[in-house]
């Protein structure tokens, strides 16, 4: 889903870097402004093994329309573990790191980038995993559909991206959306497996840390799943 330099229309790129510097920049303030102490171990511990981890999949990509890719994204997992304003923060470390040292995305599309996968692809899944969880009670099935519809909808918005800044890019809007939902529903089916194993086995795992977490202890998810 990298975007690379010269896919993207001037205007793309200049808005797309100001909403992502807004937003980035409120989740730094968010962050600052809300996390206490007992949290701490939880994010220094799960933030830095979680963006190795994501940072790792999201070098195993493969090419689709255009020059794009295709890979796992991770802001699922990211931001309901430790909550959708961190988790942005997390993904942007990733991507800032990717494009500047191993120029996978471009720096002029570093804000669609950020756009993409650091917001949508972050603070949706968040959005979809309350609203089904209010719904369903599931935890498995909410963090499956919280990552499916993550990552298919990033994925339509860099298609949205790279549709509007056609002629700079070869395909328009009939093209480069489908293309870029087809290849990453394949993709979010992989990602809703993996979020929703990975997240109950954590929570099995590390009960007493992720207990920290507003984000899951505090909504009652660990003792749910702990009852089971």
């Amino acid at each position: 889903m990298h975007i690379p330099d010269g896919f993207l229309s001037l205007a793309i790129s200049a808005v797309t870097y100001v909403i992502s510097i807004l937003i980035v920049g409120f989740s730094l303030r968010k962050i600052r402004g809300g996390l206490d102490e007992r949290m701490i171990p939880l994010t220094a511990l799960l933030t830095a093994l979680l963006t190795a981890l994501f940072f790792a999949a999201q070098m195993m990509n493969y090419p689709i329309v255009g020059g794009t890719t295709a890979h796992l994204l991770g802001g699922a997992a990211l931001s309901l573990i430790l909550g959708p304003w961190t988790g942005c923060i997390c993904m942007t470390v990733i991507l800032v790191l990717q494009c500047f040292l191993f120029g996978d995305g471009g720096i002029t599309a570093l804000g669609a980038n950020l756009l993409t996968m650091a917001i949508v692809g972050v603070f949706l899944p968040y959005i979809i995993y309350n609203a089904t969880m209010r719904v369903s009670g599931s935890l498995v099935l909410s963090c499956a559909l919280g990552a499916f519809i993550g990552d298919v909808a990033a994925a339509i918005t860099a298609g949205v991206l790279l549709g509007l800044s056609a002629p700079i890019f070869q395909y328009g809007l009939e093209i480069a959306v489908p293309a870029m939902a087809l290849n990453h529903s394949v993709i979010g089916a992989g990602e809703a497996v993996v979020t929703a194993v990975l997240i109950p086995l954590l929570i099995k795992a590390k009960p007493e840390l992720l207990s920290l977490s507003p984000w899951l202890g505090g909504q009652g998810h660990l003792e749910k799943v702990n009852a089971k």
